[in-house]
């Protein structure tokens, strides 16, 4: 695993290098991130046995984190183009790490103690209440894409974005694994929560003394007015930018695709454990190879296809992979398929993610880029807060072929989009 992680660390650095000095904390924060977030993927559900609970609170403490965001999202990135990308992330990352240390507190509260509100325990209440203050101020992934928009010349973006896939990926790799360590002491979860509290810090003592502001003073959007109740709504905000039609179909497609993602990586674990019969151990070792995909395709398919396409054919052609993978696992394959079809999966988003962010931030100047951002990660979140109701439902009602209607929200899109030649002017 270690000689596979080096081998496309430095095909990472290979294809990427020369890296702007101004980019590598935003890299490391990426992947700093994405460790802190994902470390919790393979705890949570035993926090929630622990306290003796249902499935549904499962689902809620999912479903917290991305619905926050989707309401905040729009109001961080606002923040940051009015204020600059820098104190807005010191600000958010001021809020990831005091969420983690109300989680960790509820490790101390006597698990036989209710809410007097709720029929649940009180230190699951306080758990949640930790994931909607992550989720509030959690908005970070659209402030870094808009610090790499800004710095980063529009021909190079795909490029950028690209580099901050593979990243996160790896974070992926990483987190997961993190987390089930961490977890295995006798301290129990309290151990993850103490590693994913000093990541958090980590990360805010490297953007308060490393991290330059990308915007100048005369850059920064000092007339941008934000209300409170306006910011979270998003019909209304979503309406400022579709004036520009390329800009609507972006935000159009966003939304069947997220979509379509959201119920196919809530399911496929299901998928992998009733179709193909795999322990949590050997699903284990599944993600691992998932998440070193990801970094393969970002750092050595991606920009290259994107390169000799052009952003918008590259997108189009990976979220026609993406269809195709999809649908394919309502065929039922075997283990060897499975994988296949995985590794299509992944180059699916490889190939439609950084496109897509190039393309959608190419829309607008870069006054309003914190903005766009933001619409973009809360069309992201709210996708993750509800989808997984959704395919989860489908999935005990049709078990695979679930993954065929899945696959029907990206071929729309697809289908009614496919003549549209794209214009270059921006809102």
């Amino acid at each position: 695993m270690v000689a596979a992680v080096l081998v496309c660390s430095e095909a990472n650095l290979l294809f990427f290098w020369p890296m702007p000095r101004r980019l590598i904390p935003i890299v490391f924060l990426t992947f700093v991130n994405t460790i802190g977030f994902s470390i919790l993927i393979p705890v949570l559900p035993f926090v929630v046995e622990r306290y003796g609970s249902s499935p549904f609170m499962y689902g809620v403490l999912l479903s917290a984190y991305s619905l926050c965001q989707f309401l905040a999202a729009p109001l961080i990135g606002s923040l940051s183009d009015k204020f600059g990308r820098r104190p807005t992330l010191l600000l958010s990352q001021l809020g990831t790490f005091l969420s983690w240390l109300i989680f960790g507190a509820a490790y101390f509260i006597p698990e036989n103690v209710s809410a007097s509100f709720t029929a649940f325990s009180l230190p699951l209440v306080v758990i949640a209440f930790s994931r909607v203050i992550d989720g509030i101020t959690g908005g970070n992934i659209s402030v870094t894409n808009a610090y790499v928009a800004d710095i980063t010349p529009p021909e190079q973006r795909t490029r950028r974005f690209g580099l901050l896939g593979a990243v996160m990926g790896f974070g992926f790799v990483v987190g997961p694994a993190l987390g089930g360590y961490t977890a295995s002491f006798s301290i129990g979860y309290l151990g993850t929560v103490i590693a994913a509290a000093v990541i958090s810090l980590i990360t805010l003592v490297v953007t308060y003394f490393y991290l330059t502001e990308s915007l100048t003073h005369d850059e920064l959007n000092h007339k941008l007015n934000i209300h409170l109740l306006k910011e979270l709504n998003i019909f209304a905000k979503l309406r400022q930018f579709t004036g520009n039609t390329f800009t609507k179909q972006l935000f159009i497609r966003r939304i069947f695709f997220a979509l379509a993602f959201a119920a196919f990586t809530s399911t496929f674990a299901l998928y992998a454990k009733d179709i193909l019969e795999l322990d949590a151990k050997r699903l284990g070792f599944l993600l691992l190879f998932i998440g070193l995909f990801s970094i393969l395709n970002q750092s050595m398919i991606a920009h290259r296809v994107a390169k000799r396409l052009g952003d918008y054919p590259t997108f189009n052609l990976g979220q026609f992979v993406l269809m195709l993978s999809i649908a394919g696992l309502a065929l039922r394959p075997g283990l060897i398929g499975f994988i296949v079809l995985m590794y299509l999966t992944n180059l699916g988003m490889s190939l439609s993610m950084p496109t897509f962010k190039s393309l959608l931030t190419g829309t607008v100047d870069k006054s309003r880029q914190g903005q766009i951002t933001g619409l973009d990660e809360s069309l992201l979140a709210g996708s993750n807060g509800v989808a997984p109701l959704i395919a989860g439902a489908l999935y005990g009602v049709w078990s695979a072929h679930a993954f065929g209607v899945f696959s029907i929200l990206l071929l729309l899109p697809l289908l009614y989009f496919f003549p549209y030649n794209r214009p270059d002017d921006t809102v």
